[in-house]
């Protein structure tokens, strides 16, 4: 024989309430006094009463869907930033819609729109048109990692520019003066400010600036293969090279492989992000590692207090505001040799520089 439900007017007997008090403390939604804020808590005990969570949700106008919109999953920061955002998420009690479209802006919109969601994190693309589009005044939107070109919301990314000084403080501090760098796509603003960060360093050290030295891509392998080689086989070839993302870098390393160049020895490589596969090239990549973690989360309590606000309070739009967090120089063999330790008249390499980043054996 199945037992009866227990339901919201048993609690309100047992605790000599109104329904609408035992509503108002379940969901949180208005102010209870203490005295019967305790006896509703009692008797909710005492009846092992169990809210409906989809009553909830009709009632609060939630679905407990996040969707998150990425031009692409080919490049592998944004699967790792999936990977950290999705527990954040799902500790707040939503549930996490990938969507990987050309045009990520535009699908955000449509996700809005769609009320399938109660907020959206979008990473930007480069490739949709320049024509501002009407931002959601119900359904909260956080940017990571890229600035939309065409909507206004809050932002939470990388500090590119103080991570790419990193980077060329670091090369520089090897002694290279003729550092290269391999661009992301103009109109991008991690891009731009990475580039920012670049010819900062290079007025900072007194370090002439060579445009020549300045080839974009595409953030992806093919076009730092490609930027590489002009590079590499022109009449005064770089000793270093910054590219503005990890691909590119990795590309690049190839490029001087195939050339005959090595690296670090003939020129060393550094890039940006951090991806995981960075620890495996050969050498293992010099790069800034961009906090996932951190991102993800600040993001995640961005939204989802929006999400809070909007239930409670009038609906409004806030001024966007830009969240920079640092990243962390890791420093590995494509830019730094081994020191090598002595026995005797043999020295004996593969231990990782002073102050580098430790690297897994099979990457180096």
């Amino acid at each position: 024989m199945s037992m009866r439900r227990v339901t919201v007017e048993d609690v309100a007997r047992r605790a000599g309430v109104s329904t609408a008090t035992v509503s108002r403390t379940v969901n949180g939604t208005a102010r209870v006094a203490e005295d019967t804020l305790l006896r509703v808590r009692e008797a909710i005990d005492q009846l092992g009463f169990r809210p409906n969570p989809a009553a909830q949700n009709l009632r609060q106008r939630r679905m407990r869907n996040i969707a998150l919109v990425t031009p692409t999953m080919l490049n592998p920061f944004f699967p790792e930033l999936v990977a950290g955002v999705h527990p954040e998420l799902r500790a707040r009690g939503y549930s996490l819609l990938v969507i990987d479209t050309e045009e990520p802006e535009r699908e955000a919109v449509r996700a809005a729109d769609s009320r399938v969601v109660d907020g959206v994190l979008l990473v930007a693309s480069t490739g949709e048109a320049r024509r501002s589009l009407q931002t959601p005044r119900d359904v909260p939107m956080v940017a990571i990692d890229r600035a939309p070109s065409m909507l206004e919301i809050d932002v939470v990314q990388c500090d590119n520019e103080a991570g790419a000084r990193e980077v060329m403080q670091h090369l520089i501090g090897c002694g290279h003066t003729r550092i290269a760098h391999i661009r992301g796509p103009v109109g991008l603003d991690v891009a731009t400010q990475r580039a920012r960060g670049y010819q900062d360093a290079l007025a900072f050290h007194g370090v002439p600036f060579d445009g020549r030295l300045v080839i974009t891509g595409s953030f992806d392998e093919d076009s730092g293969f490609a930027a590489a080689s002009a590079l590499l086989t022109g009449p005064h070839p770089p000793t270093a090279i910054f590219a503005a993302n990890d691909l590119m870098a990795i590309g690049a390393i190839a490029a001087a492989h195939q050339h005959g160049v090595r690296v670090p020895d003939d020129v060393a490589v550094a890039g940006f992000d951090g991806i995981h596969v960075g620890r495996y090239t050969q050498p293992a990549l010099t790069t800034i590692v961009q906090p996932v973690a951190d991102l993800a989360r600040r993001a995640a309590e961005l939204l989802v207090d929006a999400i809070d606000r909007r239930d409670t309070q009038p609906v409004r739009r806030p001024v966007p505001t830009v969240t920079q967090l640092p990243g962390r120089l890791a420093v590995r063999g494509s830019t730094v040799l081994p020191a090598p330790t002595w026995h005797g008249e043999r020295p004996v390499r593969g231990r990782p520089a002073p102050h580098s980043d430790p690297t897994p054996a099979g990457a180096r």
